[in-house]
């Protein structure tokens, strides 16, 4: 009966610490301490396509649409990004077809430069 009880304090107080950290809810990463700034990744998008593009960021679980970048131009979005992951854009040139670029490891508080190229399968992501 003792035993069983002194189980059960454990276990509760394993899952609570666990939840407390974030753990459990995804958020292990999480930094109350980081400004709004380095909490979010800073996209400039060059377009120097023919084209006007529209565009969009992608990650494992995430997606978020930057928008509309006029043709021979260059717009600059911030997006909220947590942790360190895998990126990949999706450009979508107006009476084009779509293209996804191939994945660069970015993480909050970096700056990264997308191309976009005439043939638009071209296009690449820097640093």
């Amino acid at each position: 009966m003792i035993r069983t009880a002194v189980l059960r304090v454990v276990a509760l107080v394993v899952v609570l610490s666990l939840l407390g950290c974030g753990s459990l809810l995804g958020r292990g990463d999480w930094d109350p301490f980081r400004s709004a700034d380095e909490r979010q990744l800073l996209v400039v998008v060059n377009n120097q396509h023919d084209r006007d593009v529209n565009v969009t960021i992608t990650g494992p679980g995430q997606r978020s649409r930057l928008g509309f970048v006029p043709s021979r131009s260059f717009e600059t979005y911030r997006v909220t990004w947590s942790r360190y992951q895998e990126a990949r854009f999706v450009i979508e040139p107006t009476g084009g077809r779509r293209h996804t670029t191939g994945g660069l490891s970015v993480g909050p508080g970096d700056r990264i430069e997308l191309v976009v190229v005439n043939p638009v399968q071209r296009s690449f992501v820097r640093r």
